[in-house]
């Protein structure tokens, strides 16, 4: 993570964003743990979510607009990926090579080790 400045923009998103819409916010004050941003509330330096006290936090910064939205658009792929395929079964053509070579691409765990399973010696 970049280390926050005073002056920095950042991208604020409420976690609850119906009654709010994202904005830019500008830090205040950096210290160890947390920076000060303008709308009142402080932002974990090393995350960027903000402090929600005793409860679940109020929201999170991103360091741009562009980055919200390209996790946004990454989310979103991801999860029409994984519907897509959820309780299907194997598309004609398709070969063990060739959902190795996904999982692969996809950084995927090989079926051995999501049940942890050993390959080679040990």
């Amino acid at each position: 993570m970049k280390k926050l400045v005073v002056g920095q923009v950042l991208w604020f998103v409420l976690t609850h964003s119906r009654h709010s819409q994202p904005k830019d916010v500008t830090v205040l004050k950096v210290g160890r743990n947390w920076a000060q941003i303008d709308n009142g509330m402080r932002i974990c330096v090393e995350t960027l979510v903000a402090d929600g006290g005793p409860y679940s936090p109020p929201g999170c910064c991103y360091l741009s607009k562009e980055v919200y939205e390209a996790e946004v658009a990454l989310d979103k792929a991801w999860r029409e990926l994984a519907k897509t395929i959820q309780y299907k079964s194997v598309p004609d053509g398709v070969t063990v090579t060739d959902i190795a070579a996904a999982r692969n691409l996809l950084r995927l765990p090989s079926n051995a080790e999501v049940n942890g399973e050993r390959s080679g010696p040990g």
